[in-house]
C-alpha cells in the first residue's frame, strides 16, 4: 500500500482507496479501470463446499444461463476440430452437460472444481484446486465462467488456463462488467444513502470486478490473442435478491430487469465473456471483429456460416443491422433481457 492506494491486481497501476464497504477495502485502477477488493477479514473469504451451491447461491445454479451456453456452443463448433474441453470452475456441470447432450458424442468433456460431483458417463470431473493441479494434459478450448472474479491471483489463474489450453486453442472467460448499467446505479443509489446494491454487488463474494479494458488487458498480457467480447446478461431468475419480503424482492427484481434492458440498450450489460486464441491471431473471427455491435441473430448466422467456410469474409452484414435498427426503432424487434451482443475488438 502506497499512501493508501495499492497496485493494482492486473496493470501493477496506481489504485486509490474508492469506498469503504461492512466486508471489504474497494480500490479502483487509475490505469485500466480495475475495480478489486480487499477483504477485511479472513472470515469474510468465500467457502464452497454444498451449502454454496445448494443454499447460498441456489438460483443461479437452478437457472443455468442457456441462452448464453448456446452462443459458447457455437463458438466451440466454429473454432474447427475440437476433440476436448474443459470448464475450470466448472461447478456442478451446468455447460459440460449442455455440451455433452448437444455436441459430437466424440467430444472428451472435463470438469475442474474444488466441490465434488456424481459420476457421469460423458464428462470426467476432477475435484481439486485448479492452482495447485498437477496436470499435464491440454485441451483444444479451456472455459471458465464467472469463476475469475472469486480468484486472489488472476495472474496466476490466467497461466493456468494457458498451461491447459493447446497452442492455437481457445480460451473462453465470463465474467462480471464493473462498468455496466447495473454496477453503475448501484454506486449512485450509494450516493444518495441506498446502500443494499451496493453492499451485495461488491461483497466479498467477488474480489475482482472488471472492466472490459481490464479484463483484456489480463489476457492480453498473458499472450493471448483477443477474437471477440460478448456482452450479456444472467437470466433474471438466477440473480439473488437479498430480501425476505416477497413484495420487495419481485420489485427488486423487476428493477435488475429494467437495468438490463438499459444496458442492452447502451451495451454496459451485467456480464461479458471474452472469447481468445492461445498464439496468433485467428481469421475465423476477422468478420465479427470488424463490425459494430451485433445482435443474437447476427451472432448466430456468422458463427453458423463458420462451420461451413474458413473465413467470414464475404458475408456483409451492414444491411441486416440497418434493418434490426429500423425494426427496434418501430418497436417490432422486443428487446429480450439475456440478448447478446458481440463488440468488434480494437
Amino acid at each position: 500500500m502506497i499512501d493508501g492506494a495499492m497496485r493494482c491486481p492486473i496493470c501493477k497501476g496506481h489504485s486509490p482507496f474508492y469506498s469503504p464497504h461492512p466486508e471489504v477495502s474497494l480500490y479502483r485502477c487509475q490505469d485500466c479501470t480495475h475495480r478489486f477488493s480487499v477483504l477485511s477479514t479472513p472470515n469474510t473469504a468465500e467457502h464452497y463446499g454444498p451449502e454454496y451451491f445448494e443454499q447460498t447461491h441456489r438460483n443461479w445454479f437452478m437457472n443455468p444461463d442457456l441462452r448464453h451456453f448456446e452462443h459458447l456452443a457455437g463458438f466451440i463448433r466454429a473454432a474447427g476440430t475440437v476433440r476436448s474441453v474443459v470448464d475450470v470452475g466448472c461447478g456442478k456441470g451446468g455447460f459440460l452437460g449442455y455440451l455433452g447432450a448437444r455436441m459430437d458424442p466424440g467430444l472428451s468433456l472435463t470438469g475442474i472444481d474444488l466441490s465434488p460431483n456424481p459420476p457421469d458417463p460423458k464428462i470426467e470431473y476432477v475435484c481439486a484446486d485448479v492452482m495447485s493441479l498437477p496436470m499435464s494434459r491440454q485441451f483444444d478450448v479451456v472455459v471458465s465462467l464467472a469463476v475469475i472474479e472469486h480468484i486472489g491471483d488472476v495472474h496466476g489463474f490466467t497461466e493456468k488456463l494457458a498451461d491447459l489450453c493447446r497452442a492455437n486453442g481457445r480460451v473462453i472467460v465470463t465474467t462480471v462488467n464493473d462498468n455496466s448499467v447495473l454496477y453503475g446505479m448501484a454506486r449512485a443509489l450509494r450516493r444518495v444513502g441506498f446502500t443494499l446494491p451496493f453492499d451485495r454487488l461488491y461483497s466479498g463474494h467477488h474480489l475482482h470486478h472488471f472492466t472490459r479494458r481490464s479484463l483484456t488487458r489480463l489476457l492480453e498480457l498473458k499472450g493471448f490473442s483477443i477474437e471477440a467480447v460478448i456482452l450479456h446478461d444472467a437470466p433474471l431468475a438466477a440473480i439473488d435478491i437479498p430480501v425476505s419480503s416477497p413484495g420487495m424482492a419481485k420489485m427488486l427484481r423487476l428493477a435488475v430487469g429494467a437495468l438490463f434492458v438499459a444496458g442492452r440498450l447502451f451495451r454496459r450489460t451485467y456480464q461479458q465473456t471474452v472469447v481468445c486464441r492461445k498464439g496468433d491471431h485467428s481469421p475465423l473471427l476477422s468478420e465479427i471483429e470488424n463490425h459494430e455491435p451485433m445482435t443474437d441473430g447476427m451472432v448466430h448466422s456468422i458463427v453458423s456460416r463458420a462451420l461451413f467456410q474458413d473465413t467470414c469474409s464475404k458475408y456483409d452484414g451492414r444491411r441486416e443491422r440497418q434493418e434490426q435498427m429500423s425494426c427496434w426503432f418501430l418497436g417490432i424487434l422486443p428487446i429480450r433481457t439475456q440478448a447478446s451482443v458481440v463488440e468488434p475488438c480494437i
